[in-house]
């Protein structure tokens, strides 16, 4: 067991590291001369809206580009605020959603509806409304797409923490699959288990879009952004996550219960069943908390296995530009990811999973 251990936390710390020189960067800043459409869903965004069209709206070296908000059925300023908006910027449009059909999350069919008005589109651009991006960030990002020849790709943020369960959590998203998933064979693959993708920030080229069947072929999906990334290799369309930490930041949630409920309605589908689930707690708890206790006790080889685990948190902050002092509380950071996997899997059991005020 001690030897598994040994080798798993050299190769996984190894690989990080590997991972993060071969990370893609965004592209140059070349003119996009083919018309972009920038699909923004909104429920409930009253706080973060406005700064987010002040960014989109302000974006540069796109020759042809509108905006899209569709404004989900939110009880707040959401609506008025794009309302404000719209009447000094031409280009952006604000839509009103339908009512959400049975069998649809509210942001697939919200992203579907958007899609679908996107008329005569080269490339969809998803942003949520709590990403702000820099000026070039979507020239930049369909540059690079078009120089590795890719039908989608997702600028991966920099997640902004600033609360401590934020400063502990956060930094795992950029660190799961830095350390996990070989980026450079991932985007020659078409294996959909080889996918990485954030929804935040998403941009597809149209046509291998509706190729795929859209948002409307994972209707049901939480975690839309990396079933549609899988479903888009099913059809044959390649693409894949880069480092996006210098052209777009996100701040996802802003409390512990923002977070807690957030990671909550959608952790309990990130590993296929409720076995599977039990099999990745299993594997962090004994690769990445257990060691704590051993080196507590001045065995060597956990003291090997913590350096491990810091070695790739590391490498991941480096790259994404997260917090280097946050991994120090890598264990810390695990404990609280696992009981987060087990309060979601406790509440899709009882059926009391929901997100802004809809039941999953």
């Amino acid at each position: 067991m001690t030897t598994i251990l040994f080798v798993l936390g050299f190769v996984l710390a190894l690989h990080s590291i590997v991972n993060g020189l071969l990370l893609r960067r965004p592209g140059n800043k070349e003119y996009v001369l083919e018309k972009v459409v920038i699909l923004i869903p909104a429920r409930n965004e009253g706080r973060n809206i406005g700064k987010c069209l002040e960014t989109v709206l302000a974006q540069q070296h796109l020759a042809d580009f509108s905006v899209i908000v569709l404004d989900d059925s939110s009880t707040d300023a959401t609506n008025s605020i794009v309302k404000k908006i719209s009447a000094e910027h031409p280009n952006l449009t604000l839509l009103y959603g339908q009512e959400l059909p049975e069998g649809w999350t509210g942001k697939n069919f919200a992203c579907w509806q958007l899609a679908n008005a996107a008329t005569n589109s080269k490339y969809l651009v998803y942003v949520d409304a709590d990403v702000r991006l820099q000026p070039a960030a979507v020239a930049r990002s369909i540059n690079a797409l078009n120089k590795y020849r890719w039908k989608f790709i997702s600028p991966y943020p920099r997640q902004i923490a600033k609360s401590v369960s934020e400063w502990l959590i956060q930094p795992l998203l950029q660190w799961s699959w830095i350390t996990t998933l070989p980026l450079r064979f991932a985007e020659r693959s078409l294996r959909p288990q080889l996918t990485a993708a954030n929804g935040q920030f998403l941009i597809f080229n149209t046509n291998a879009y509706f190729d795929a069947g859209g948002h409307k072929s994972i209707r049901e999906e939480v975690l839309d952004d990396i079933h549609l990334a899988r479903q888009m290799k099913r059809s044959g369309h390649r693409g894949n996550v880069i480092d996006g930490s210098t052209i777009a930041q996100c701040r996802m949630y802003q409390s512990w219960r923002e977070l807690r409920d957030g990671y909550s309605k959608s952790l309990w589908s990130a590993f296929g069943s409720f076995s599977g689930a039990l099999l990745v707690i299993i594997f962090l708890v004994s690769l990445y908390i257990f060691p704590l206790f051993i080196a507590a006790f001045g065995w060597q080889w956990g003291i090997f296995l913590l350096l491990t685990a810091l070695i790739s948190r590391l490498m991941a902050a480096i790259r994404s530009q997260s917090s280097l002092t946050s991994a120090l509380f890598h264990p810390i950071a695990i404990a609280l990811l696992c009981y987060l996997i087990l309060r979601s899997w406790w509440l899709k059991r009882k059926n009391r999973l929901e997100w802004k005020s809809r039941a999953l």
